[in-house]
């Protein structure tokens, strides 16, 4: 048996066949029982071109009925658990199946789902890419579109839905025959669906159970046409469902999309369920589109977290034509839908909603995830090579979505955008119903715009892999500091060991230059590196690759008085892949940026494009250089930005006085991609980041810099200076929570990251001021009911004893220093000792407490050991809802003893009987940080169960234990990377999806092992 379809495979079937309807019947009957099957029974219509044999996939527990052209075939013959083959005759054939189908509980096919909260069942599909398979036998390809017809069973008090609006319904069960259980007609309803419309069969949905929500509609104003609406979620959490915002963004896109592509919505009714247990954010199921149910927010959350849901909506819309109307032939192709909905649903999201700034979020969120997945080995052209469908579905990765979106955001700038979106409408008219491939769109944009060269900007960007990375030279002249001639960090000598003058530059000329532009990888921790911090700064650290006691006798690199000229400008593109001489087309926008009183804000800008290793600025020279020159300006194009010198250090210090949050954040991904890069050190990354604290206002910058900062506490920083690190860190973040505005959007980003910060002290080797006023913030949390603000402390909460929290004045409230603001005081990143906080009284006035700050706290706290099961099993009968039973399991599985860890690993070996989510919860306490190494001894047992892992699970679940588990807690990380190599060496035969998978995990470590190994022990 086989799951692993090729694309061979695919491209055989789709010469033989074409096919006309399916009639599905799905008897969901049983659902409330404890019955693990149901009924599926499949009616299929097709023509063949000639005389064969061919398979239709069915992955079942077992197979009732096989019958082509009226013929019977044994299924013990036929069906081999993954496949039924059958011979097929010239022309028109007819093919029916019964068979039992399995429940899911991996989020795969048809899956089930018990509400802890109030026992209710619900069911819903997932497929893509190829589970339809999962709950009836269909040819799992997306080029061969056909009609559906479904039909569904189900206990009557059921809401269900499909992708087309319910034709009829009747009493009884309908056409079944073959159903396990005592069900009988009473209590049980048949749904009969209209037909679909041609489309691929991983876009067919099923959705069943007590399900509640709202309904509305939306009319076209050019057309008139009217589409019916609605929103659905369980019925625990319809209270929170929030329709009014949900239906806004919907109604909103879909005027966007229907005028900007010149075509009407053109698949009926547009449903949107949320449902539980989801693996993805959501699925572009024409008419009813599914969204995990994290989406409906039971608890306060930023308004990054409403951006996301927006983006979310729209993005899914989106694939109502990209991707549903014209699909991809294949899995390769995959880009024309995936990029193409990532880049017109942040479009939409900044044109037609309120969320303007949307494209902030998408510059420092999203393409830090392009920009990591494209340094990784196993990075891959846009338009990839998938030779199966388990290579399918890992490339819905970092590459499909985000990079392809950035490079569509490059596109529009290469070509204009009325050409773009012309081409797109030609696009849709031409191959509507159809598949398609890259040459196909091509096409249709070329035609549209004639005077540019679509198919050598095809070759560049679509089938190359690898991210480009912009530097900048500088050479200015400032009349105020006449003799002086110190040259910026980085500037290149030349052949004879000339500096500064060596450019031509005269005494009052200063050169600044952001090269440096060859990646350092994990293998370069020898080498010295050039670029904008490789010397020891006010963090008291050497920058990589450069050591203490040569770093102090470099001139450390000046920041710019602000009146500077620029004279000289010379732009350079290097290629992320070693000895890579790839020159792609780059169109982008330049700025300086300069102050403004205690602003800084753009001074000039212009377009500028360049397809050479190197060009000259000429637009730059005369104009003031400011305190800091910005590539990319406006986030046009796709390529790593390295800073100068002189503009690295004025980001450092004052990233969060630049007025435009677009500029911000691309000022912050230089330093996030810097650092990664070890460009910069660590803990200075860190202090610019705890000075931002506080400051930064723009709730998708936060939660952007916040990942990035938790990425270097827990990965990056050297052992020993962790607790120099997290403690001040966590001080900064403290007192920037005291001060924060009441109610906003910064209080509540501030307060879920003193917990993350605080159950992270578990790790350090002594108590500080700042550990001890985040465990009493914590144990403040739990003993506020929900709903109440968090303005008292109660010496009865878990964690409370006497003189474990300093700072507790007479009233008993917690007071932290206000006036400290993070970087500047003891409340420094680089501070030794955490931050020293007052006795002043300063109540969280406007933090209202909920159930995620309330487990938030709680796990804290069971980090640190002090909290037990007692206080698990309490907050969980408080908050018995799914989420809460999720936090439960994490928080049960991260106790800080032996016997816990020895019950939790038995548990996630055991993964078949567990949830998708049951399992990643109990995976997440697993690996939690812990005062011991309770876990080393699990190092050997991962590798040992790896092929296990995939070999016994489905692909999601194993994607879960591969991922989940990879032991980059290790305290002997190099170790671990050495098992690693030993176990890619021994398995070369191992699945490839597998073997991409453990690869990528081992760059993230072996990088991780090298940005320690660059660290000095001062800090």
């Amino acid at each position: 048996m086989t799951t692993n379809l090729t694309r061979n495979e695919a491209q055989n079937r789709t010469q033989l066949l074409e096919v006309d309807t399916y009639t599905v019947h799905i008897d969901v009957s049983n659902a409330e029982t404890d019955d693990q099957t149901y009924l599926s029974r499949t009616v299929v219509d097709f023509t063949a071109r000639f005389v064969d044999s061919t398979f239709i996939d069915l992955i079942a527990d077992s197979v009732t009925s096989v019958q082509i052209n009226g013929e019977m075939l044994p299924p013990a013959e036929v069906f081999d658990g993954a496949r039924v083959t059958f011979p097929v005759r010239a022309g028109r054939n007819s093919l029916t199946i019964e068979a039992q189908a399995r429940y899911s509980t991996s989020g795969e096919g048809l899956h089930r789902f018990t509400d802890p909260a109030d026992g209710k069942v619900y069911l819903y599909t997932q497929y893509e890419p190829t589970d339809a398979r999962r709950v009836f036998a269909n040819f799992d390809q997306p080029d061969l579109k056909a009609e559906f017809i479904f039909s569904v069973t189900a206990p009557a008090h059921f809401q269900v839905l499909s992708n087309r609006g319910e034709a009829s319904t009747e009493p009884g069960p309908g056409p079944r025959t073959g159903q396990t259980g005592d069900s009988t007609s009473a209590g049980v309803v048949t749904h009969h669906f209209e037909p679909t419309l041609p489309q691929s069969s991983y876009i067919t949905c099923i959705t069943a159970g007590p399900y509640e929500g709202a309904r509305d509609e939306w009319k076209d104003p050019r057309t008139g046409q009217t589409v019916q609406l609605g929103a659905w979620t369980r019925a625990s959490l319809v209270d929170h469902l929030d329709a009014d915002d949900i239906f806004s963004i919907t109604k909103s896109g879909l005027n966007f999309f229907t005028s900007e592509f010149d075509y009407p919505y053109p698949w009926g009714k547009y449903d949107q369920i949320f449902v539980p247990e989801y693996n993805l954010g959501a699925m572009e199921n024409p008419g009813l589109v599914t969204f995990t149910d994290s989406l409906i927010f039971r608890d306060k959350v930023t308004d990054a977290q409403y951006e996301s849901r927006a983006n979310v909506i729209l993005h899914e819309m989106a694939h109502m034509w990209f991707g549903d109307l014209v699909t991809m032939k294949w899995w390769d192709d995959l880009w024309l839908k995936e990029s193409f909905a990532d880049y017109m649903g942040g479009l939409a999201l900044a044109e037609a909603t309120r969320f303007t700034d949307g494209w902030v979020t998408f510059a420092l969120r999203r393409k830090a995830w392009a920009y990591t997945q494209d340094l990784y080995p196993t990075t891959h052209p846009i338009v990839a090579d998938i030779p199966d469908v388990e290579a399918a579905k890992l490339n819905f990765d970092g590459i499909t979505y985000a990079k392809g979106a950035s490079v569509l955001k490059q596109l529009v700038a290469f070509v204009g955008r009325e050409a773009f979106f012309a081409g797109s409408r030609l696009y849709f008219k031409r191959f509507e119903y159809g598949n398609t491939e890259l040459a196909d769109f091509l096409e249709c944009l070329a035609e549209a715009a004639p005077d540019r060269d679509i198919a050598n900007w095809a070759g560049a960007w679509l089938g190359t892999s690898g991210v480009s990375e912009l530097s900048l030279q500088l050479t200015t002249s400032d009349a105020s500091s006449a003799g002086d001639s110190s040259a910026g960090v980085g500037t290149r000598p030349d052949a004879n060991g000339a500096g500064a003058d060596a450019y031509g530059t005269g005494s009052r000329m200063r050169v600044s230059s952001s090269t440096g532009a060859r990646l350092r990888g994990p293998g370069d921790a020898g080498a010295g590196q050039a670029g904008a911090s490789s010397v020891e700064n006010d963090s008291g650290s050497a920058g990589a690759g450069v050591d203490s006691a040569s770093a102090s006798t470099v001139e450390p690199p000046r920041r710019r008085s602000g009146s500077e000229t620029i004279t000289g400008a010379i732009i350079t593109q290097a290629d992320s892949a070693e000895g890579a001489a790839l020159l792609r087309p780059h169109t982008f926008e330049i700025a300086t940026l300069g102050r403004s009183g205690r602003e800084i804000v753009p001074l000039d800008t212009f377009r500028f494009e360049f397809s050479t290793e190197s060009a000259e600025v000429e637009p730059l020279i005369g104009r003031s250089a400011g305190v800091i020159t910005l590539l990319n300006y406006n986030d046009l194009d796709y390529a790593r930005v390295r800073l100068d010198p002189e503009s690295t250090e004025a980001a450092v210090t004052s990233a969060s006085r630049i007025t435009d949050p677009l500029s911000r954040a691309l000022v912050w991904s230089a330093l996030d991609n810097a650092v990664r890069d070890g460009l910069m050190p660590v803990q200075k990354y860190l202090k610019a980041y705890a000075r931002s604290l506080g400051k930064e206002s723009h709730a998708g910058i936060m939660a952007g810099l916040s990942q990035t900062a938790l990425t270097c506490i827990d990965q990056w920083v050297a052992d020993r200076n962790f607790d120099a690190a997290i403690t001040g860190l966590l001080g900064a973040a403290l007192d920037a929570l005291a001060a924060a505005k009441a109610g906003s959007d910064a209080q509540l980003h501030l307060a879920n990251l003193v917990l993350a910060l605080t159950s992270r002290t578990a790790r350090c080797a002594s108590d500080s001021s700042a550990v001890a006023m985040g465990r009493g913030f914590a144990s403040q949390i739990l003993a506020v009911p929900v709903g109440e603000e968090i303005d008292r402390m109660y010496p009865e909460a878990p964690g409370q004893a006497d003189g474990d929290v300093r700072g507790v004045g007479d009233s008993g409230d917690v007071g932290f220093a206000g006036g400290a603001g993070g970087a500047g005081g003891s409340g420094g990143a680089g501070s030794s000792g955490g931050a020293v906080h007052s006795t002043a009284t300063l109540p969280f006035r406007g933090l209202v407490n909920d159930h995620a700050l309330r487990w938030n706290a709680l796990t804290a706290l069971v980090c640190l050991g002090w909290a037990d099961q007692t206080d698990i099993a309490r907050e969980n009968q408080s908050d018995p809802s799914s989420s809460g039973r999720l936090h439960a399991e994490t928080a049960s599985a991260a106790l800080p003893l032996p016997i816990v860890k020895i019950r939790a690993w038995e548990a996630i070996r055991e993964a078949g009987a567990l949830s998708n989510d049951v399992l990643s919860a109990i995976i997440s306490g697993f690996v939690a940080p812990s005062a011991l190494p309770l876990i080393e001894g699990y190092v050997d047992a991962y590798f040992a169960g790896l092929l296990g892992f995939w070999t016994n699970n489905s692909i999601e679940i194993a994607r879960r234990l591969v991922l989940g588990l990879y032991p980059k807690w290790s305290v002997d990380e190099e170790a671990v990377v050495e098992k690693t190599d030993a176990w890619l060496a021994a398995n070369p035969g191992a699945p490839a999806a597998l073997r991409r998978l453990v690869i990528e995990r081992r760059d993230d470590l072996a990088r991780a092992v090298f940005l320690k190994s660059t660290q000095s022990s001062r800090h």
